[in-house]
């Protein structure tokens, strides 16, 4: 039954409190959430499932999501809860890395004006031997030379103002697309569309949630 007002909520992305009588008591549904986000149990199955990705290609990249007027005051400040400011206001960036196929490995969260090349690192468990395919927004210098001291490769396409372009492995580069179709599931759900959590662990636990129900569907 829990399980069950999970996944309504996360299709529908309303109030808590505006959960169907017929799932229970609405706080015993949200203590079970918080408690299971607390003890990071839909990213250890995230990870546990990712397991079955085989191939060493890694695909990243970045998408906003914005932030709900109920979730921009949360304790401790915004900042603390992966909130920025950008032009269309309160904003969130979901961080994602996923396999050859699109399908997802390993999320996170950061602001939503914060560059995205700056967490690339955290996303990857094991770096060793793969190959880590990005669009020219993660064109660095900082962060090719991190994954080469880690023992991974990349596959970026040089920035238009670089001087000295890159050598750009385009059959390889041509997957990318398949993090975009990725999102573009995840933001079938209402929840990861729009965020109404003003924790960021809550949030977060959530988007695992999609993850997880992504690969029972396209995983086989």
């Amino acid at each position: 039954m829990v399980l069950d007002a999970l996944f309504y909520r996360l299709r529908n992305a309303g109030p808590w409190r505006d959960l169907p009588e017929g799932f229970g008591p609405w706080r015993t549904i949200y203590g079970w959430h918080r408690l299971w986000a607390r003890e990071g149990l839909w990213a250890r199955m995230l990870d546990r499932i990712a397991r079955k990705a085989k191939s060493r290609i890694r695909l990243v990249d970045g998408t906003h999501v914005r932030v709900h007027q109920c979730a921009t005051n949360p304790k401790g400040g915004a900042a603390a809860q992966a909130m920025g400011k950008t032009r269309g206001g309160r904003n969130t960036k979901i961080m994602a890395l996923t396999d050859v196929r699109g399908l997802p490995v390993k999320l996170s969260l950061i602001e939503g004006q914060a560059y995205e090349g700056n967490h690339v690192i955290e996303l990857l468990d094991d770096p060793r031997g793969l190959m880590v395919v990005g669009d020219k927004g993660f064109d660095s210098d900082k962060l090719r030379q991190q994954l080469e001291e880690l023992g991974a490769r990349h596959c970026f396409p040089s920035k238009s103002n670089r001087r000295k372009k890159r050598r750009l492995n385009k059959k390889i580069y041509r997957q990318r697309y398949q993090v975009e179709n990725f999102f573009c599931r995840l933001k079938r759900w209402a929840c990861s569309s729009t965020r109404r959590d003003k924790l960021a662990r809550h949030f977060l636990a959530l988007i695992q949630f999609a993850a997880i129900i992504d690969w029972l569907r396209y995983g086989s």
